[in-house]
């Protein structure tokens, strides 16, 4: 009896032993080693965390250096403070002149602290430090800081909408773009048709009569301005200009003329 009793205590005292090196294994892995690990604490303080919540990621240069461990607001102004831990393997790689902010990370939008690397020859951060907060660089960092300003955004959308819905109406869109079609076509008939036109005239010699026309015209037209011939000396002589006024607006022939067409307009009426 005793010998089996002993053997009970054995096998329990065996087995609680197993459970607690299973549950010290479980910690240690799923804590990483955390009681083992020295960190250095430094803060950031961000007007908005933006969904960020303790226990998130420190990344460094895409690196995980440690983790958020407090958030709290700050009592002289309207600030947040973030508290991180840094593992103090990494710590002297994060450099006086370094810069935090919020990223989003995955599908599902985890929210990380993002430390972006300063001057390597700077000094070594120090615990209690207040890292600078850099300008968002993701989409949804720079709506949110930008605020009334990406609403402008939307009332462009909504303008584009409008604009887009009035030209399907009553099928718009689909006339205009035929037209379009039928007009570019056109175009491109002329075009063919201008090309056929100008190759005719130069395979026939066409080209060369068109100069050659051309050039008399303007041969012509300058003795004309010269004066030169008949038509010139009618154009450009103020003697003919003088004689055809005085026929046709001398006082006394104009009397006679307008006596004749008021008698002969009288004699019409009267038939």
């Amino acid at each position: 009896m005793e010998s089996h009793f002993s053997t009970q205590v054995k096998v329990g005292i065996f087995l609680t032993i197993g459970i607690f090196l299973i549950l010290a294994s479980i910690f240690f892995l799923g804590a990483d080693k955390a009681i083992f690990t020295s960190y250095v604490r430094v803060h950031a303080h961000f007007d908005q965390v933006q969904g960020l919540a303790v226990g998130s990621v420190v990344s460094l240069s895409g690196v995980t250096v440690g983790n958020v461990e407090t958030i709290t607001f700050l009592p002289e102004k309207n600030s947040l403070d973030v508290k991180m831990k840094i593992n103090e393997d990494y710590i002297d790689r994060i450099r006086q002149g370094s810069q935090v902010e919020i990223r989003t990370q995955g599908a599902l939008g985890d929210k990380f602290v993002f430390i972006i690397p300063g001057d390597p020859r700077a000094d070594n951060l120090k615990e209690g430090d207040i890292l600078a907060v850099a300008k968002p660089t993701d989409v949804l960092g720079i709506i949110a800081e930008r605020g009334n300003e990406t609403s402008r955004i939307f009332d462009i959308i909504n303008e584009l909408y409008k604009i887009t819905h009035a030209m399907n109406v009553d099928n718009r869109m689909m006339r205009v773009m035929n037209n379009l079609d039928t007009v570019s076509s056109s175009l491109a008939q002329t075009s063919k048709d201008s090309q056929k036109f100008v190759a005719g005239l130069n395979s026939h010699g066409g080209g060369e009569k068109l100069a050659k026309s051309i050039d008399k015209l303007d041969a012509i037209l300058s003795k004309i301005d010269r004066g030169e011939g008949s038509l010139g000396a009618l154009i450009n002589d103020p003697s003919i200009h003088n004689r055809l006024k005085s026929m046709l607006g001398g006082s006394n022939r104009k009397n006679h003329v307008e006596s004749l067409l008021r008698t002969s307009i009288e004699k019409e009426t009267k038939d």
